[in-house]
């Protein structure tokens, strides 16, 4: 048997959702409860029970070494309503993780596959219309005598000068022109 606590998120008291008149009050008050089951898994069924699927809900293991209930770092830790959100690269989809219902998608990442995929094909028309714009000015720069080229020089101990130039060949001579964020 194993002990979680479930934490009401944010821990920065300061910017809860639902404000408690004494920050320092008991637990119970600020949301948060202890359960004694045998894994993550069966305190995330229970606790969902008790906790609102639009606030972020931690569960934290305790932990024998530290004498307390730690917090997973990064990717490891755990919420009882995980939200999968997707997003949608023209041949896989990625998934991550949000901590709620609530959570609002970061740009490109949606609740279902549909939308993310969505999503991307009314994008892909739009860049590849600018792609095609963009190859036929390239065409056209070619046709004048203009090319677009990349300058790099270094050694072994690192690169010393690296930049992009517009080369013009006009008669048997070269001009050349940096280009770019300059």
């Amino acid at each position: 048997m194993a002990r979680f606590a479930i934490k009401k998120l944010p821990l920065n008291l300061s910017s809860m959702y639902n404000k408690v008149d004494n920050p320092m009050s008991i637990r119970a008050e600020l949301g948060e409860f202890e359960v004694d089951v045998d894994s993550v898994e069966q305190a995330r069924e229970l606790a969902k029970l008790r906790v609102s699927s639009n606030e972020p809900n931690m569960i934290c293991p305790w932990s024998e070494r530290t004498n307390c209930f730690t917090v997973g770092a990064g990717r490891k830790r755990e919420f009882v309503h995980p939200t999968a959100l997707y997003k949608y690269d023209g041949k896989r989809f990625v998934e991550d993780q949000g901590n709620c219902h609530r959570d609002q998608p970061t740009s490109g990442f949606f609740m279902s596959k549909e939308n993310a995929k969505a999503d991307y094909l009314a994008h892909k028309v739009a860049a590849d219309k600018k792609i095609d714009e963009a190859m036929n000015h390239l065409k056209a720069m070619e046709t004048l005598g203009v090319s677009i080229d990349y300058h790099i020089e270094g050694d072994t101990h690192g690169i010393f000068e690296d930049y992009m130039y517009l080369e013009v060949t006009e008669g048997p001579y070269q001009f050349t022109v940096k280009y770019g964020s300059d």
